[in-house]
C-alpha cells in the first residue's frame, strides 16, 4: 500500500526547517561573520597572485605579498580608527559643551521665532558622554577580535586555495576544476567588491578633502568610516553622512554643517551616478528591490557584517540558484529590472516558473514501493 504525505503537511515541515536555518544563522553569526569575511576577502584577491607570477615573480612570493597587502592594508585602517576613536573619546566633553551651546542658542532662537508649546531639545549630560564612550570602545573591541579572526581565516583560506592541487603549487595554476568552477561561480562577487572598494576609496578621499578644507576635526577617521560603510548598499551613505554633519554643527555652526551635508551628498552622488556605472556596467544583473531587500534580511540574521556584506551574499546565492536545474527559473524574478537575457532563457524560465507550483505539489506526496498485488489469474 502506498504511504502519502499530504500537502499542507509537507508545507509545515518545509517552513519549520527553513525557521530552523534561519535562527542557526542568526544564533551562530558570531562564528559565521567572520569565516563569511574572510570568503569573500579570498574570493576577491584570488586572482592577484597568478598575475604576479605571470609577471615573472616566483609562487611563493607572490601568495605572501598578496597576504601582506591584505593584513597589512586591513591593520593600517584598524589602527586609524583605533588612534581616531580615541582621541575622539578624549574630546568628547569639550564637544559636548559645544553642543550645549549651539543647543542653547537654537533654544532662545525657538523661544523668540516660534509658540511655547514646542519644547525644546535635552543637552546631553557629562554622563550620556560616558555611556557613549564606553559603548564606541566596546565596538571597536569587538571589531577588533572579528577582524583578526578574519585575517587568520583569510591567510588558511587563500593558501588552501591556491596549493588545492600539489602539482600547481608552486606555479599557482588556478584552471584545476574545483578552482576553475569556484571562479565562474564568484565572478560577480569579485567585480562587484574590487569595483565597490575603488568607488569607496574615491567618495571616502573626496570627504576627508571636504573636511580638511573645512577643518573640522577627524577627517580621516570621517573618510575611512565613509569608506567602509559604502559597502552597505542604499542607507550606508547616510549612516557615514551623521557624525562629520553633527561634529561641524558642534565645531563651526549651521552653515559648516550644511556645507558638509550638500558636499558629502554632491560627492557621493557624483561617484555613484557617474563613475559607479560605467565601472560595473550591465555585469552585476540584480533587481535594486533585491538589494534593498537583503540589506536587512543579511542585517537582521548577521548584524552589520551581513549589512555590509548583503549584495556579495545574495550575488552566490543567486549563483547557486542559476546553477541548479530545478531553481534557474527562480532567478528571474530576482533579476527584474536588470538587462535582460536572451529569448530561449526567458522562455525557460517562464516554463520553470509555471511548473514551479506542480513541482512543489508533487513533492507533497512521498511513495514508498510495496509488494506488487497479485492478480486473480495468478492467485488462480
Amino acid at each position: 500500500m502506498n504511504e502519502r504525505v499530504s500537502g499542507p503537511v509537507f508545507l509545515v515541515i518545509t517552513v519549520a526547517c527553513l525557521f530552523i536555518i534561519i535562527f542557526g544563522i542568526r544564533g551562530t553569526s558570531p562564528i559565521l561573520n567572520p569565516i563569511l569575511l574572510a570568503v569573500v576577502i579570498t574570493i576577491a584577491v584570488l586572482p592577484l597572485p597568478q598575475k604576479l607570477v605571470e609577471r615573472g615573480m616566483p609562487g611563493w612570493l607572490a601568495l605572501a605579498l598578496t597576504i601582506l597587502a591584505v593584513v597589512g592594508g586591513l591593520l593600517l585602517v584598524l589602527v586609524l580608527i583605533i588612534v581616531g576613536m580615541h582621541r575622539l573619546s578624549v574630546q568628547l566633553p569639550t564637544y559636548s559643551e559645544n553642543i550645549a551651546e549651539r543647543t542653547a542658542e537654537m533654544s532662545a532662537w525657538f523661544q523668540n521665532n516660534v509658540p511655547e508649546s514646542v519644547s525644546t531639545t535635552a543637552t546631553p549630560s557629562s554622563q550620556q558622554v560616558n555611556t557613549i564612550a564606553l559603548s564606541m570602545g566596546a565596538v571597536v573591541a569587538s571589531s577588533v577580535v572579528q577582524l583578526f579572526m578574519t585575517l587568520l581565516i583569510f591567510i588558511f583560506m587563500i593558501i588552501t586555495a591556491i596549493s588545492l592541487p600539489p602539482a600547481s603549487r608552486d606555479g599557482l595554476k588556478t584552471a584545476v576544476p574545483i578552482l576553475h568552477r569556484v571562479t565562474g561561480f564568484t565572478g560577480d562577487v569579485r567585480k562587484y567588491v574590487n569595483v565597490t572598494t575603488v568607488i569607496n576609496l574615491l567618495v571616502g578621499l573626496g570627504d576627508t578633502i571636504l573636511l580638511l578644507i573645512l577643518g573640522v576635526d577627524f577627517a580621516v577617521l570621517w573618510g575611512i568610516l565613509s569608506w567602509i560603510l559604502g559597502y552597505i548598499p542604499t542607507v550606508g551613505f547616510w549612516l557615514a553622512l551623521i557624525p562629520p554633519t553633527i561634529l561641524a554643527w558642534a565645531e563651526f555652526g549651521v552653515p559648516t554643517a550644511l556645507i558638509v551635508f550638500v558636499g558629502y551628498v554632491l560627492i557621493n552622488g557624483s561617484v555613484q551616478n557617474f563613475v559607479q556605472p560605467k565601472m560595473m556596467g550591465d555585469s552585476l544583473r540584480i533587481s535594486p528591490v533585491v538589494i534593498f531587500l537583503s540589506l536587512f534580511v543579511w542585517g537582521w540574521l548577521l548584524g552589520g557584517i551581513g549589512a555590509i556584506l548583503a549584495v556579495p551574499l545574495t550575488l552566490l546565492i543567486l549563483a547557486v540558484l542559476e546553477s541548479l536545474e530545478g531553481t534557474r527559473g527562480l532567478t528571474v524574478l530576482m533579476r527584474l529590472g536588470t538587462k535582460p537575457a536572451d529569448e530561449a532563457q526567458k522562455q525557460k524560465a517562464r516554463q520553470q516558473l509555471s511548473g514551479l507550483w506542480d513541482r512543489a505539489r508533487g513533492f507533497g506526496r512521498l511513495t514508498t514501493p510495496t509488494a506488487p498485488e497479485q492478480s486473480p489469474k495468478s492467485e488462480q
